[in-house]
C-alpha cells in the first residue's frame, strides 16, 4: 500500500489516496501509523478524506487499521472519511459493518460535505 498526499484545503481538510492492496504485509502494527508517515506527527488532529479508488483488496489487518485509525483521529479531534471504494472492498466493509465506525461515501464531494456536518 502506498498513501499519497493529494492536497490540503484551506479549511484544513487533508486529501490522501491509497494505491495497491492493504494487507498485514503493508501495515506494521508495531510501527507508526502509515498516515503519520505521510502527514507528520499531527496527523491525528486532521480531517482526512481517503480516496480508495486505487485499492482493490483489503484483508482483516486493513479493516483493523481503518477502524483503529478512525478512532484515533476522533479522539484527537480529527476524522477519517473513505470514498471511491472499489466494489469488492465495499462489499467486505459493508459485510463487516465498518461504515458504523468509519464513514464511507461515494465520492469526494460527498466526503467534503460530510466534514461540514456535526454527524460524526
Amino acid at each position: 500500500m502506498q498513501i499519497t498526499l493529494l492536497g490540503i484545503e484551506k479549511n484544513g481538510v487533508v486529501k490522501v489516496a491509497t494505491q495497491g492492496n492493504i494487507t498485514a504485509a503493508e501495515i506494521n502494527s508495531a510501527g507508526p501509523n502509515p498516515l503519520q508517515t505521510t502527514l507528520g506527527p499531527t496527523w491525528s488532529t486532521m480531517k482526512v478524506l481517503m480516496n480508495m479508488e486505487g485499492t482493490s483488496y483489503i484483508d482483516s489487518s486493513a479493516i483493523g487499521w481503518l477502524i483503529g485509525t478512525s478512532k484515533e483521529l476522533k479522539t484527537a479531534g480529527g476524522m477519517l472519511i473513505l470514498y471511491g471504494v472499489q466494489p469488492g472492498v465495499k462489499q467486505v466493509l459493508d459485510l463487516l459493518k465498518v461504515g458504523r465506525v468509519v464513514p464511507i461515501v461515494d465520492d469526494e464531494s460527498a466526503a467534503i460535505e460530510l466534514t461540514q456536518t456535526d454527524e460524526l
